[in-house]
Order: C-alpha cells, then sequence, then structure tokens
C-alpha cells in the first residue's frame, strides 16, 4: 500500500533546538536525508490527488510550516532553495506582517513581501484567521473564522491553497455530531483536506481528507529519532 507522510516544522533559529525549534544545521541534515529517501509533494499535488485522483508518487512525503514566523523566509527558506525541495506554510491570517505576542514571548511573522518572494518554491494554505482554537469556538463560528482566513490571505498577491491546518492540532475527538458540523463548515468554504497532528504514517487512499496526520519535528530530538519517526510514525 502507497504511504504518504506529512512533516510539521514551526520555527527555525542559528543555533538553538527545542520542541518547536531545529536548528539550521539539523535543518539541512534532515532535508538531505528526506530527499535521498522520499518524494517531496507540493501541498497543491495532493490537493490534485483528493479532489482529481492525480496519482502521488511512491513513498510521497510533505513538508509543512505552521504559524508563519519570519525566520521561514529567514532561515529556512535559503536551506530549500539551496536544495530546490519544495514545502507548505500553513498561515494565520492576522498574523502576516505582524509582531505578536505568541508562545510568551513577541515574534515576528512574514510579511506579504516575504511571502511574495518565496511563492515559487512555497505553498501557502490556511491556519485561522486569528490563530483561535476551532473547540474554543461557538459552532455557529466555526464558517466565519474560516472564511475570514480565506478571504485576507485571497486577498494578498500570492496563490492561497484551499488546505487547513488546525490550530493546536485541535478538533472534535469521537463526537461524531460535532465532526460531521466541522466537515460541512470545510466543505461549504471549498476547503479540500485539513491537518491534525497523530504522528502517523497516512495509508493512500486517505480515507479522511480533513483528519490527514502529521508528524511532529522536534529539535530537541535526535537524528536518528527523526529517521525513526519519519519512516514509521509513532512506534506506541
Amino acid at each position: 500500500m502507497n504511504k504518504l507522510r506529512v512533516l510539521m516544522y514551526h520555527k527555525v533559529h542559528v543555533n538553538r533546538r527545542d520542541y518547536l525549534t531545529v536548528d539550521v544545521h539539523q535543518l539541512k541534515e534532515q532535508l538531505v536525508y528526506l530527499q535521498k529517501h522520499y518524494q517531496i509533494i507540493r501541498l497543491s499535488e495532493l490537493i490534485a490527488h483528493i479532489k482529481h485522483g492525480q496519482e502521488l508518487p511512491e513513498n510521497a512525503l510533505l513538508i509543512t510550516f505552521d504559524d508563519g514566523f519570519s525566520n521561514n523566509y529567514e532561515l529556512a527558506y535559503p536551506v530549500f532553495k539551496a536544495m530546490q525541495i519544495p514545502f507548505a506554510i500553513f498561515l494565520v491570517a492576522d498574523f502576516i506582517g505582524k509582531k505578536h505576542l505568541y508562545d510568551g514571548d513577541y515574534q515576528e511573522f512574514l510579511s506579504a513581501q516575504q511571502l511574495t518572494e518565496m511563492q515559487e518554491l512555497v505553498e501557502y494554505g490556511l491556519h485561522s484567521y486569528s490563530h483561535q482554537d476551532l473547540m474554543n469556538l461557538p459552532e455557529n463560528l466555526w464558517n466565519t473564522e474560516i472564511r475570514k482566513c480565506i478571504s485576507f490571505l485571497e486577498s494578498l498577491p500570492i496563490p492561497v491553497q484551499k488546505a487547513w491546518a488546525y490550530t493546536y492540532g485541535s478538533y472534535p475527538r469521537h463526537n461524531n455530531e460535532l465532526i460531521e458540523k466541522l466537515n460541512l463548515a470545510l466543505e461549504s468554504n471549498q476547503v479540500a483536506c485539513a491537518f491534525r497532528i497523530g504522528n502517523r504514517v497516512n495509508n493512500i487512499p486517505l480515507k479522511a481528507p480533513f483528519y490527514i496526520e502529521r508528524i511532529d519535528v522536534k529539535g530537541h530530538k535526535s537524528m536518528l529519532s527523526f529517521k525513526l519517526k519519519v519512516r514509521f510514525g509513532k512506534l506506541f
């Protein structure tokens, strides 16, 4: 059975590693390994597979970043560009070009100009309007949050892929009624697919395109741990 692996990164730093951050050397080492062992695809290729049945290569792997930190342009993009590896960034609409108090610190986010400069290699998806956890919003506001995110990002001079990444990986687990309502909110806004965390490898064909699992890349883990996690997913 064919497989799809989706990696989730957040931040890149010159020399710091933590649960949300890889350093530049570590990123290069990981990309060399991925390029050798997997077929790295674009987000648009996955959407074409879901919507139109376009075939994915064996060992397909999609690289994604969440939130849209400015270091994705300053530090990650040069590495990807030098190796000609595509990746996707899921953007928080209200963070574009701003400095926000986030994770207990003021952090800078990608500007419209930076997004434009990267667009030949980078594709952009949806990560909410204001980084709200949908599960903390009333159901009648889910559609509003999705629609506002799409509307704002589509006003920028970049193509936007109709793919959603759940903030905090949060979705209505084990509640079929809420899952159906969330699916309807996404479908009504022409969203083709959505991503949770899960840390598992996905089987192709996808059984639940609104709940594609991603593998969370943590900077404080070893290269061996990274290789095993990418290959097998969560081991327990």
